[in-house]
């Protein structure tokens, strides 16, 4: 009998998770700022929040916070945005010390200050001098808004490994090799996530016990978002929406299941 060749082809998507994640300060139109940090207790607390959106705005930049509705542009694309946040460092028994962090639309740091420091012992006094102080490597950068181009993040489909079988094969053994070809795709069963929508085009994603799993940012193409601080992108294929991480230099694919509101 004439030997037959069976080609098995592993479609994925390749998706380029870091296509936007080098590019300089100037080239940020906006940034984004939290309504509340890690180390205090409420929105705002001591107007931290709000001097932070006001240093960077005598800066240049159009600086908004994360819970206000967002320009028709940054939804379109939130690359274009630095999403800030404000740590505080331990150590110093009479100082308050913090620093500024920027990251980008993957989550990846961008820009950190020098600590900013102060000896205060009033807590609003002390976090508004040593913020201030912070700042004071940012203004060193002399920020001035240069649009870039940048294109798409697009969706390729890729052919991998034509293998050929021939009729002596078991099938058995032809059932292994293909499944041993299409494990990245992971369909196990799982709870719905819960999509709340937030700043324009944004979702939070939570579990069925409220606990947020993912921030979904909008990536300017439809049905693909960027999960925040993690490379990876959620998007939908067949219908169906996927959850495509980079570790290791491979993209690992998992069905995952997501009901808006």
């Amino acid at each position: 009998m004439m030997n037959k060749k069976i080609a098995i082809v592993i479609l994925f998507i390749g998706v380029g998770l870091s296509a936007l994640a080098q590019r300089d300060i100037n080239n940020y139109k906006y940034v984004i700022i939290p309504l509340k940090y890690d180390f205090i207790s409420e929105n705002d607390q001591y107007r931290l929040n709000t001097l932070t959106r006001y240093l960077f705005k005598q800066e240049g930049f159009i600086a908004l916070f994360d819970e206000e509705k967002f320009p028709e542009e940054l939804n379109n694309d939130n690359c274009k945005a630095l999403y800030a946040n404000v740590n505080k460092i331990k150590g110093g028994l009479f100082a308050t010390k913090l620093e500024i962090v920027l990251s980008n639309c993957f989550g990846k740091e961008v820009y950190k200050t020098e600590i900013g420091s102060s000896r205060e012992k009033d807590y609003k006094k002390a976090y508004n001098e040593a913020l201030k102080n912070a700042f004071k490597s940012i203004e060193e950068l002399e920020y001035k808004y240069e649009a870039v181009e940048v294109k798409p993040i697009e969706k390729k489909v890729v052919k991998k490994d034509i293998v050929e079988v021939s009729d002596d094969v078991k099938p058995k053994s032809i059932e292994k090799k293909k499944e041993a070809k299409t494990n990245t795709l992971n369909n196990v069963k799982k709870d719905p996530y819960k999509a709340q929508l937030f700043g324009g085009l944004n979702y939070k994603l939570m579990n069925n016990k409220g606990e947020l799993v993912y921030v979904l940012l909008y990536s300017g193409k439809e049905n693909v978002y960027i999960v925040k601080g993690v490379d990876a992108l959620v998007y939908k294929l067949n219908n169906n929406w996927v959850l495509a991480k980079s570790t290791d230099n491979k993209i690992e694919i998992e069905s995952i299941e997501i009901k808006f509101d």
